[in-house]
């Protein structure tokens, strides 16, 4: 493969003239990086993949994965690269799969767990990692800038920076891939976060000083190759890309270890057209639990030559509404800035186009789309001010894996329980609890159940359920057993009577559990649509429906949770969970 690889250094504290511009001086905690060892002819990886995935989106932005193949026969795709087996016989790698938890060696294992990589993430980082990657598409140059900024001092003088090139989106053969069914798509199997080069030499190029308040800044030209793997190479998709930069202490034996922090680097594309401007990535939170508003933050990359100083846009929610707004600012030629705005999203899972349709007043026409889930929040009604609810809470066989805590807007807990004896007896044996519950009145409240082994509190050791009883004896919030790791509702206590029309007045829909057909009707009109989501979150299914009945064969889907987002003619949506078995 061709390689330049040109490399500026500086050095310097951050009260002097320069100033960093990727990486923030305040203290964080250490990001992780699981080095995955893995293989297509591995029976077990697949299952070792998904698990991985689960604690990436656990943890969003703080976990990454560089998945490093080896001992593979060499046909297509053949993932095995000449650095990636150096990796993995210096880390001492005996079986597939396996794993390393920012190279530490008291945590290599066979699977990664969320506890062990918890161990982790809450330790301060000595350093932090920021930067950019410019690629020139036509001559496939990356410009990769890493800053490494030290909060504290290190252990060593010296340091080492990596820097490794991953790809996703590879397509090909994966042994049981079908235990993995996030990636497993009619008999072929979607490779992820495939460690294909290093940038620098393997275990890092050297760095110093490493004392509190320097920064260090490194410059590296990179030609991507066009494949990579010999013999039955992978094409090197630059829309695939990531780069993740990481800092080790020190040099033991062979390789360097442990990762004192990792990063992955922004990835921009770069054009020679005067204004580009592209989203690369939308995060949002809710502004309260009991709102609809949520704050967007968009990373807006300047891809074009041109400071960008104006955007609009438009957001196009799929129940109809339209908002718009304008942003005035100034990122310049291939940076990245940050656009902060607040948004209504209705109550439900729904998708919405983000649309560019103008920037430095020129028309444009770029669009990225998300889905976003805006919860339900109910009211629970009491007669006098001092009333209690009621929490009624059916635990199965297992009362000791059950948890459960209500608290305000704040995170501040106002109730809680739990965990209860486990119950001799028969398997499906059970056990109700009624428990009365003075609670904070017209504040935001979130009730959450946990069950400690992520299978809910039914099925196989008994048939449980939860349910907070409104003032007047009235089902408030009705929750079955069949809910994983947890469950929530949000809602508030008022005074008064509870007259509205519910979501039952207006729908009905059965059976639930359902095996083969959902029925639903409507007696508030037609309905317009229907869409499904999967327990992950991603649209299995979309029906246009001109009636208010209507029968809906899930014969083919797999036993599960799924989202059931029912749209009225005037773009109401309704949310109900139902629950497929076999």
């Amino acid at each position: 493969m061709s390689i330049v690889l040109f490399t500026a250094t500086l050095l310097y504290h951050v009260n002097s003239m320069f100033a960093q511009q990727y990486v923030t001086t305040e203290p964080l905690l250490k990001n992780v990086l699981i080095e995955e060892f893995t293989g297509r002819n591995c029976p077990g990886c697949s299952q070792a993949h998904l698990q991985t995935n689960n604690i990436i989106k656990k943890y969003p932005k703080r976990v990454f994965v560089s998945n490093i193949y080896g001992f593979d026969t060499p046909t297509y795709p053949n993932l095995v690269t000449q650095e990636g087996n150096i990796i993995i016989h210096a880390l001492g790698t005996e079986a597939y799969p396996s794993s390393q938890i920012n190279r530490s060696k008291d945590y290599a294992d066979l699977g990664v767990s969320e506890h062990d990589v918890n161990l982790f993430i809450k330790q301060e980082a000595p350093c932090n990692i920021g930067g950019l990657v410019v690629v020139d598409e036509l001559s496939r140059t990356a410009t990769i800038t890493v800053e490494i900024y030290y909060v504290h001092d290190s252990d060593n003088d010296i340091n080492y920076l990596t820097v490794e090139m991953l790809q996703d989106s590879i397509w090909g053969y994966q042994n049981n891939g079908m235990n993995n069914p996030e990636q497993y798509v009619d008999g072929n199997y979607c490779h992820m976060h495939v460690f294909r080069d290093i940038i620098t030499s393997t275990w890092g190029e050297t760095i110093s000083p490493t004392t509190e308040g320097t920064l260090i800044t490194k410059t590296y030209t990179y030609i991507i190759p066009e494949i990579i793997g010999d013999p039955s190479g992978v094409d090197v998709n630059i829309n695939h890309l990531k780069f993740v930069a990481f800092v080790t202490n020190e040099m033991i034996g062979a390789e360097s270890r442990p990762i004192l922090n990792v990063a992955r680097l922004p990835f921009l594309i770069g054009t020679q057209e005067e204004v580009f401007p592209s989203i690369d990535d939308i995060s949002y939170k809710d502004n309260s639990m009991c709102s609809n508003s949520k704050s967007f933050t968009i990373d807006m990359m300047n891809r074009g030559l041109d400071e960008l100083t104006s955007i609009k846009m438009l957001m196009d929610i799929d129940n109809g509404d339209t908002f718009e707004y304008e942003w005035n600012g100034s990122i310049e030629s291939y940076q990245i800035g940050k656009i902060t705005f607040d948004m209504d999203v209705p109550i439900g899972t729904h998708d919405i186009d983000f649309r560019i349709v103008e920037a430095n007043g020129k028309p444009l026409d770029f669009l990225k789309t998300i889905t976003t889930t805006c919860e339900k929040k109910n009211t629970v009604f009491i007669e006098n001010e001092n009333d209690d609810v009621v929490l009624e809470l059916m635990q199965d066989k297992f009362g000791n894996e059950v948890t459960w805590e209500i608290v305000t807007d704040d995170n501040t807990v106002v109730a809680s329980g739990g965990p209860y004896e486990n119950i001799f007896g028969p398997t499906t044996a059970t056990k109700l609890y009624e428990i009365p519950l003075s609670l904070p009145k017209n504040q935001c409240l979130r009730f959450t159940i946990s069950d400690m082994m992520k299978n809910g509190i039914c099925c196989s050791y008994g048939d449980g359920y939860y349910r907070i009883i409104d003032g007047y004896g009235n089902v408030a919030i009705d929750g079955d057993g069949e809910f994983g790791a947890e469950a929530s509702h949000i809602f508030t206590i008022e005074v008064g009577e509870n007259t509205p029309d519910t979501k039952e007045d207006i729908y009905k829909i059965y059976p639930n559990p359902a095996k083969d057909i959902v029925k639903l009707s409507s007696a508030k009109g037609y309905m317009s649509k229907v869409k499904i989501y999967n327990s992950i979150g991603m649209l299995i299914d979309e029906i246009v429906i001109d009636s208010d009945n209507v029968e809906l064969n899930v014969s083919n889907y797999k036993t599960g949770i799924y989202l059931f987002n029912i749209q009225d003619c005037n773009g109401n949506v309704y949310t109900e969970k139902i629950s497929v078995i076999k």
